[in-house]
């Protein structure tokens, strides 16, 4: 199986792509703002979510640029979630659709070290960024809600043995 993600050649580069085109529509959003309002607004632009899941699927990992364990996981729990993608991540829910995870590791801006555990049929805790299904596949992006930035500052992955940010 290739590591390509949609039109993307692998996650990573979709990751880019998105967070570029993210960065233009802030910066038009803030033009005229004031820095104050600038900084509020930048906080509350990630959809931070939680939830209980189950690995459906191991794909092969992504290792063109940053390295990221690729799962499919079927959502069994929301523990948090956020407005704007509360709709998406119910539907997942309640549709058991898979949802595409990527876990970045093996360097400082990911998870350091490997996470055992990651097998199909086992349970994890995540918290991270939510992506909807519409939003990636808008993107070019595989038509898949995605759970990304799953590591420190921001999320973690928790198996039964352990967690790690």
């Amino acid at each position: 199986m290739s590591n390509s993600f949609g039109k993307f050649p692998s996650f990573d580069k979709f990751i880019e792509s998105l967070e570029a085109a993210r960065q233009r529509e802030e910066r038009e959003l803030e033009q005229g703002l004031s820095i104050a309002a600038q900084r509020s607004r930048r906080r509350q632009t990630r959809d931070i979510v939680e939830v209980a899941a189950k690995i459906h699927k191991r794909e092969p990992d992504d290792v063109d640029g940053d390295r990221h364990y690729r799962l499919l996981v079927t959502i069994a729990e929301i523990v948090e979630s956020d407005p704007d993608v509360d709709a998406d991540l119910h539907h997942n829910l309640a549709e058991k659709s898979d949802v595409f995870v990527a876990i970045r590791y093996g360097d400082r801006m990911g998870i350091m070290e490997p996470i055992e555990g990651l097998d199909e049929g086992a349970t994890l805790h995540l918290r991270g960024e939510w992506i909807t299904k519409e939003r990636a596949k808008e993107h070019g992006g595989r038509v898949l809600s995605v759970l990304h930035f799953t590591h420190h500052p921001i999320g973690f992955v928790c198996t039964v043995e352990k967690c790690y940010d």
